[in-house]
């Protein structure tokens, strides 16, 4: 029931959370439905009561803004998925499953999408959920207006559906025009691709969240973010409606009894922002029954474990820090990135900044995925090395000067600025770790003042020329498309690596062959050996996310994933 996105960097506003992961890549029909859970924390789910009220706390304010597809915040999306369900969502094995649709087919050639929607999917005031939802929520995100007025985060989602071009030029209005949307009745759509392509139904159409067209129609786009129904809806899909929104404070749900899923057993959920330095306390004493992730600190969880009336749950998260590099500093070369991967202590960092809540990364894709690389694939893991480190750094020609530090061949500096932002406390402790540990291999690392995270992400979307090294975080939809991130061309390589061998791997995550899901694991392992081979950013390290609950509040085992616990309709308040 979440937001779901290809990407995002971490904490900016482009960092929308994630949820949707993708499994199964096969092609031809699937008729699955989506089941409900079997069995909570502390018993079956043939004891779930109905009734009662939690309060989820999160540490950042979320915008009042709630229309799906206009808000690209993790905590404001986090609100939204309660309200209005996706095409589909995903298990416990991050394997997707259906949601709104109910089953899909592909066509021969592998261009045509045929999606039927659940015949009982219906928004709150009775009227169905349709293909009409779809496709004007398809329009909306291919528009012109969405992607200027509004600065809109989501229209990748349909660029890959024939006609987007003409529609974002505002040469076509529909994509019922240009041929890449036919309504075949009110429960049954095709979307017709512009070429083949393994991941546009994972990491793209899966995730889009249905308007109500009927509600929203007569709202020009440009004032979907001032109209009232963004303020508040007033007609949702998902298992919760809204109730009240109390500025940025707190936002009141009640349960949709009438949700296709089955009724929420849960009657009214309240999300409320709190500080992060009392929501240790809140939970203690039950004034707050849920955190989500990115709230509690890895220095929370011994306390938290202290107090019998909560559960601390770290899961592996779908992020990663990392140390990125201009690549177009010529003296940043594959030897010199290899000695700084061997030269770093990041086990250290783990152990110290994260009290061992995290894990040490080696690849774009952390290994909850389904996709991830292992080091019997071949991965290198670069432990701890700093002699290692030295031989790389003497054969990068990076020679030690008179003054003990080494010299950069380029510049004939003998230190290298390094950039990092304000706000993640680990992130700005780690800025001092690597520093401390590079001065062992003679590399001289001077630490810039911490900057405003978008001053400083403005830099690195720029390509400000004194930029020369940042940390930074990725947050990562759970489709691990490696597109419009790590390929030479894309907006988000933000290192500016530029590799023909490396756009050809990439570019077989998606091909043909790429349907069958065991060929596309194969694949995304060749991309991802070489990515750890050519090092193009420096890995750091993958934090766990931590979730803390009351005991009263009954989640389903079963329901919680890399993302969370994904299907609240499922939860129960033990009376």
């Amino acid at each position: 029931m979440k937001k779901l996105t290809k990407a995002g960097m971490a904490t900016m506003a482009l960092a929308a959370s994630l949820t949707m992961l993708v499994a199964g890549c096969g092609g031809g029909t699937t008729s699955n439905t989506a089941g409900n859970g079997t069995g909570n924390e502390t018993g079956a789910a043939s004891g779930a009561q109905d009734g009662g009220s939690i309060v989820i706390g999160q540490a950042t304010k979320y915008d009042t803004t709630f229309i799906p597809h206009i808000p690209s915040d993790l905590y404001t999306n986090n609100i939204v998925g309660f309200a209005f369900d996706p095409l589909m969502t995903i298990d416990n094995n991050l394997n997707f499953v259906p949601d709104l649709m109910k089953s899909y087919s592909w066509s021969d050639d592998k261009k045509t999408l045929t999606v039927n929607l659940d015949p009982n999917a219906n928004w709150t005031d009775g009227k169905p959920v349709t293909s009409d939802d779809v496709l004007f929520t398809m329009n909306v995100l291919a528009s012109k207006e969405y992607n200027t007025t509004l600065q809109g985060s989501y229209g990748y989602l349909v660029s890959l559906v024939v006609g987007y071009d003409d529609i974002l030029n505002g040469k076509k209005k529909s994509f019922d025009e240009t041929g890449g949307f036919q309504k075949v009745d009110d429960k049954t759509f095709k979307i017709t691709f512009k070429q083949v392509d393994a991941a546009v139904l994972w990491s793209d159409i899966a995730v889009l969240q249905p308007m109500p067209k009927h509600a929203l129609e007569n709202v020009p786009l440009k004032d979907f973010i001032t109209s009232e129904f963004d303020k508040m809806p007033t007609v949702t899909d998902g298992p919760y409606k809204f109730v009240k929104v109390n500025g940025q404070d707190s936002v009141e749900m009640t349960r949709n009894d009438n949700y296709f899923r089955g009724k929420p057993h849960i009657q009214n959920i309240t999300f409320k922002t709190v500080s992060a330095d009392v929501l240790p306390g809140l939970l203690a004493n039950g004034s707050v029954n849920l955190v989500l992730q990115s709230a509690l600190k890895p220095t929370d969880v011994d306390k938290l474990k202290q107090i019998q009336t909560v559960k601390v749950l770290p899961m592996p998260s779908l992020s990663y820090q990392y140390l990125g590099l201009k690549l177009y500093h010529k003296e940043f070369n594959q030897d010199f990135r290899q000695a700084l991967m061997y030269g770093i202590n990041r086990q250290a960092i783990v152990d110290g900044l994260l009290k061992g809540y995290g894990k040490v990364l080696n690849t774009p894709v952390p290994d909850v995925s389904w996709a991830a690389a292992t080091p019997a694939d071949g991965l290198n893991e670069y432990k701890y090395d700093p002699d290692k480190a030295n031989e790389l750094l003497d054969k990068a020609g990076w020679k030690i000067g008179p003054n003990g530090w080494r010299i950069d061949p380029v510049t004939g500096k003998d230190s290298i600025p390094l950039d990092y932002p304000l706000g993640n406390t680990v992130r700005m402790a780690s800025a001092t770790a690597i520093q401390q540990d590079l001065a062992k291999v003679h590399l001289k690392i001077e630490l810039h003042q911490p900057q405003d995270f978008d001053a400083l992400a403005k830099k690195v979307q720029t390509d400000d020329k004194n930029l020369y090294m940042w940390l930074m975080g990725w947050s990562l939809s759970v489709d691990p498309d490696p597109r419009g991130m790590y390929d030479s061309k894309a907006a988000y390589n933000y290192p500016r690596f530029n590799d023909p061998k490396n756009d050809e791997l990439i570019n077989a995550t998606a091909s043909e062959a790429a349907f069958d899901k065991n060929a596309r694991k194969q694949a995304f392992v060749q991309w991802e050996v070489y990515y750890n081979q050519q090092v193009p950013y420096i890995f750091l390290y993958q934090p766990d996310d931590i979730y803390a609950y009351t005991t009263n509040l009954q989640i389903p085992s079963n329901d919680w994933t890399a993302t969370g616990p994904v299907n609240p309709h499922e939860w129960w308040v033990k009376q």
